[in-house]
């Protein structure tokens, strides 16, 4: 007896018309095709290859770029370094020396540095055995700032052994700064967000819409940025100001500007025989940081500073925070006051928590030389700090 395949044929035919109806659907093929733009660009980031000299995305700031590339990435060093510029050209300037792999004159390749060769080196050759660690210092990163760092650090399931904190009076009173929570750092790490972290706290259905949203659609939570970017851009090719109030600063400039071969033959002059910049030509910049003495902020960082100490003692995370160096001529601007609690509340504040405290800037091995200016160390100087730093931890081994 023969059996019919009619039922199997009319079967493979309602398969076809369902995949001919959705390869059809421009609903399917517009999902498809912003799926594909999404990850693009959120993968190539085109921004970074638009040059302007109005503004800069955040995601591509030398200030906190390092952020990224290690939250992007799938590491779990063993030895986390955070702290300022301080800390981070310490390290920074002596591993393009130790390593040759970047030029320690480029400012913007020693922001972006993110290793630590020379501490592995020395941790390693202490220990008997090696290390990794991951160098997520920032420029103008206050306490506030670590310790959100190292929150996000933690809640990614990515907590260190090991902690190294360098600090200095600046991450505790700078008045140049963005209040907490609008510093770079803030903004870049409030961008990356959970989707768990939108519903828990408290918000205006329109900050939990975006925030959604911008989870979803990479490009949608940078909109600002290719907004201004691209206005940025188009301003510089067209030689045309962004807004009345560029217009309005561009004409008072002119005003007071000599002739333009004039000016150019000055600036061409000056340029023949500018002298050097003297050693402590920032004290200007670090006296607008300490003054007027800000025990607001201060308090602030503080408690910031006490919730890094108990965020490692919860996870069982080692501390060791180094008071780095500067000089006679920059503490000297501090108020005294403000530095005495400094001293006397934040300095000894990792000792209760059971934490390493090294204190570096009352080492009298560091002279004037290792200096580059009034408070940043040079290579020289970098190197002595890793050396002092692991000879004296005593809570390095893994």
């Amino acid at each position: 007896m023969q059996v019919s395949s009619a039922p199997a044929a009319e079967s493979e035919l309602k398969r076809k018309s369902i995949w001919i109806m959705v390869l059809s659907s421009f609903t399917c093929w517009f999902v498809v095709c912003m799926v594909g733009l999404n990850c693009f660009i959120q993968t190539i980031k085109p921004l970074q290859y638009i040059k302007t000299t109005r503004y800069v995305p955040l995601e591509q700031n030398p200030l906190v770029s390092k952020l990224p590339a290690f939250f992007d990435s799938k590491e779990r060093p063993q030895l986390l370094v955070l702290g300022s510029s301080l800390p981070m050209e310490a390290i920074a300037r002596y591993d393009a020396e130790y390593t040759g792999s970047f030029d320690e004159k480029n400012l913007n390749a020693v922001r972006k540095y993110t290793g630590a060769r020379y501490l592995e080196h020395l941790i390693a050759q202490k220990n008997g055995s090696s290390v990794t660690a991951f160098n997520l210092t920032c420029v103008a990163c206050m306490a506030s700032d670590a310790e959100l760092i190292l929150r996000r650090v933690v809640e990614a399931g990515r907590a260190p052994q090991i902690v190294v904190f360098g600090i200095g009076p600046r991450d505790f009173i700078d008045n140049i700064v963005p209040a907490a929570g609008k510093t770079p750092v803030c903004q870049l790490l409030s961008n990356r967000i959970t989707l768990s972290e939108i519903f828990s706290q408290t918000r205006s259905p329109d900050e939990t819409r975006d925030l959604f949203i911008g989870q979803l659609v990479y490009p949608y939570k940078v909109r600002g940025d290719y907004r201004t970017m691209l206005t940025g851009w188009a301003c510089d090719l067209f030689s045309h100001p962004a807004d009345l109030f560029e217009s309005q600063q561009l004409a008072k400039l002119s005003q007071k500007q000599m002739p333009m071969h004039a000016a150019k033959s000055a600036s061409e002059s000056t340029r023949r025989i500018a002298p050097k910049p003297p050693q402590f030509a920032d004290l200007p910049e670090w006296k607008e940081r300490y003054l007027p003495a800000n025990f607001e902020r201060f308090e602030k960082e503080k408690a910031s500073f006490q919730n890094m100490l108990a965020i490692c003692k919860k996870n069982g995370i080692r501390m060791i925070v180094v008071n780095m160096p500067i000089t006679k001529e920059n503490r000297k601007l501090i108020p005294e006051k403000l530095y005495a609690r400094y001293q006397n509340e934040i300095c000894k504040m990792p000792a209760k928590f059971g934490d390493e405290f090294i204190d570096l800037d009352a080492n009298d091995a560091f002279q004037l030389s290792d200096f580059y200016d009034s408070a940043h160390l040079n290579a020289q100087g970098g190197k002595k700090v890793q050396d002092l730093v692991v000879s004296s931890a005593k809570t390095l081994s893994l």
